[in-house]
């Protein structure tokens, strides 16, 4: 819907002219109009990307008396319901938007408003009756929140960029993020590459009173080891149900919402369902790639599967990646170093679906839910193989042969795959995921990757504590359990929802993603694991929703991940690129790194002896990052 930014507190440098500042930072996020409250001890701002109640929508909105005012980022799907309730307790509204029932309901509820709102949203408020001011992050991170205090004061914003505008905050960085992104190609909560700015945690909300900052949670999920009460007819049809209501509740809207169709189950089963809930054709946005040396994708043969099904409006492109042109762009869009290399395909569907509608539908979220990434099958047999297999058989024998074993010249990560499933058999649960999520081990990185003033500047257990502490309060003992609730932490929020965010964002389209309903979430921590994953069959349960409504081809043909052949690029398009970037003569990166390490990434790769491009193009991804960034603090 738009982007927020704000302060509270009585800092010298806070005026109008500074929150004006802070809200043109983001204004792709919201170029249809701006708004600004300012008072003693308070500045709100917002930009706005007008989806619902277009003529009376604007904000900051107030309450009757202008004594509570708002900003806000996301939709509020469940608003309507609201709405007439507050009505009967004598509210007495001036909109028709979503925004005005947030003021309205934290007056009548108080700051237990936001377990009542159904949506995704990051919510700035001011209550000058009691001269408060809270913050919140919805339930599971689809929309972002950055903050900073500076002495007694607070800033935040949707972006990294609201902030570091302001000149305020010193950019310094953060070893510990730096490592952690080395590590998984993402940046954890609540961490960001700026040792002073942080990432609100999501179903969290900050409490600002009179220079006291305060973080609260305000909901959490957990899964269950207790024997489930439902036969396994009620766990599909209740999932069945909150997926359609999810789906229509999500269509909400005064302007038309389209739908990304990779012809996968997830999008597919959303188009669907939005078809049986409009009478109006649902336009779909579908990508090919084509033109170098190795294809990236074309999402249109099984998209179209649903030709005469429902009533669609097919658009199709085809595009030439330019992907040196991205990368650049990356640092822009992002504000910090990020290497999912799916950004590059989620750019051009981003671009191309907003030249046509502001709001788009998503399948983001069925693969965490539902255990739907192959990594889930392979850690459940690494489990399997830790119980049967004596350590030091594996260690003496097979792991010595399977380090033998030459890289597929296809260019295929089969090879790659089993030599990283038998480098981490013998570690624990939790430190062997964590060796499965990671670009390179802690030796890896203190020893080829990170001179040694960087590697004194890092905890190595703090890193891999980002993924193991949440593997350890999953509630339940279930190894895929365990997984999921830790996917849907760090990876869901942090990768690839901050993706999704961003790149619809950079161009002004709000992206919806009815999967990542906080009802959906908690009804999946009750669905016994054997319904998401068995054998090597995954995502058993939605598939078998799907079977009602989207052809057999479409669910059972494999799995076609939506990322870049990035592996193959760094030998080819991207080689001297790579070259120039990483080989370099800028002197912080060469504070930071081994310069004789990465000559021996790179020829690695490139003589095929060992996969490293997700590290090299993390690498590329953060020199870019420190090119646009001179003047940060090592």
């Amino acid at each position: 819907m738009c982007g927020i930014t704000g302060f509270f507190g009585n800092h010298q440098q806070f005026n109008p002219s500074l929150l004006k500042k802070m809200n043109q930072s983001i204004y792709h996020r919201g170029p249809d109009g701006e708004g600004y409250h300012m008072g003693s001890g308070v500045g709100l701002a917002m930009r706005r990307l007008s989806i619902i109640d277009l003529e009376g929508g604007d904000q900051p909105i107030y309450n009757e008396d202008k004594s509570i005012c708002v900003v806000f980022n996301g939709e509020i799907y469940n608003y309507q319901s609201i709405r007439k309730t507050l009505i009967s307790q004598g509210h007495r509204f001036r909109t028709h938007s979503d925004t005005e029932v947030i003021v309205h309901l934290y007056e009548q509820v108080g700051i237990d408003f936001v377990n009542q709102l159904q949506g995704m949203f990051a919510i700035a408020l001011w209550d000058s009756n009691i001269n408060k001011g809270y913050v919140f992050r919805d339930r599971l991170g689809i929309k972002p929140l950055y903050w900073s205090q500076a002495g007694n004061s607070l800033l935040f914003g949707s972006e990294l960029k609201t902030i570091l505008c302001t000149g305020i905050i010193e950019p310094r960085l953060n070893y510990q993020a730096l490592d952690a992104f080395f590590a998984y190609t993402y940046i954890p909560n609540p961490l960001t590459i700026y040792s002073d700015i942080h990432k609100l945690r999501p179903g969290h909300y900050i409490e600002y009173s009179q220079g006291d900052i305060n973080t609260h949670q305000y909901w959490d999920f957990s899964f269950t080891d207790e024997v489930p009460q439902k036969t396994d007819t009620s766990h599909l049809d209740t999932t069945e149900r909150l997926i359609t209501d999810c789906v229509e509740s999500h269509m909400v809207s005064d302007v038309p919402v389209g739908a990304f169709l990779s012809g996968g189950v997830d999008s597919s089963l959303i188009v669907a369902l939005m078809a049986e809930h409009t009478t109006e054709p649902i336009e779909t946005f579908t990508m090919a790639f084509d033109g170098l040396s190795v294809p990236l994708l074309d999402e249109r043969p099984y998209a179209r599967k649903l030709e005469g099904l429902y009533d669609i409006n097919f658009n199709e492109y085809t595009v030439k990646p330019e992907v040196e042109d991205i990368i650049a762009k990356l640092t822009d869009i992002f504000d910090e170093p990020f290497a999912d290399d799916s950004v590059i395909p989620s750019y051009y569907v981003s671009r191309h679906t907003s030249q046509k509608v502001k709001v788009a539908m998503s399948g983001l979220g069925g693969d965490e839910l539902y255990a739907g990434y192959y990594r889930y099958i392979g850690f459940q047999l690494s489990e399997i193989y830790s119980k049967i297999v004596p350590r030091f058989i594996h260690k003496n024998i097979i792991d010595r042969l399977i380090r033998l074993l030459p890289e597929l010249k296809s260019g295929g990560d089969k090879i790659d795959h089993i030599k990283r499933f038998s480098k981490y058999a013998a570690k624990g649960p939790a430190l062997r995921y964590v060796g499965y999520v990671s670009s390179l081990d802690h030796d890896e990185r203190s020893e080829l990757l990170y001179n040694a003033g960087t590697t004194e500047k890092i905890d190595f257990n703090k890193t891999d504590a980002l993924i193991t502490d949440h593997f350890e309060t999953a509630g339940s003992e279930d190894i895929l359990s365990k997984v999921l609730y830790t996917d849907m932490k760090t990876y869901l929020p942090e990768d690839i929802l901050a993706l999704s965010d961003r790149m619809s964002m950079h161009f002004s389209l709000e992206l919806r993603v009815p999967f990542i309903d906080h009802r959906l979430v908690e009804e999946s921590t009750h669905i016994p694991s054997r319904l998401k994953l068995h054998k090597n069959c995954a995502k058993i349960i939605l598939k078998d929703i799907a079977r009602k409504f989207i052809p057999g081809e479409i669910i059972d043909h494999k799995k076609q991940g939506f990322e870049a052949p990035m592996g193959a690029w760094l030998k080819n398009e991207l080689k001297a690129y790579s070259e120039k970037m990483l080989l370099t003569d800028n002197e912080k990166f060469n504070q930071l790194f081994r310069n004789r390490g990465i000559k021996t990434l790179l020829e690695q790769h490139q003589s095929g002896q060992k996969k490293n491009n997700k590290i090299l193009y993390s690498l590329i991804t953060f020199k870019s990052w420190l090119d646009k960034n001179p003047d940060i603090k090592l």
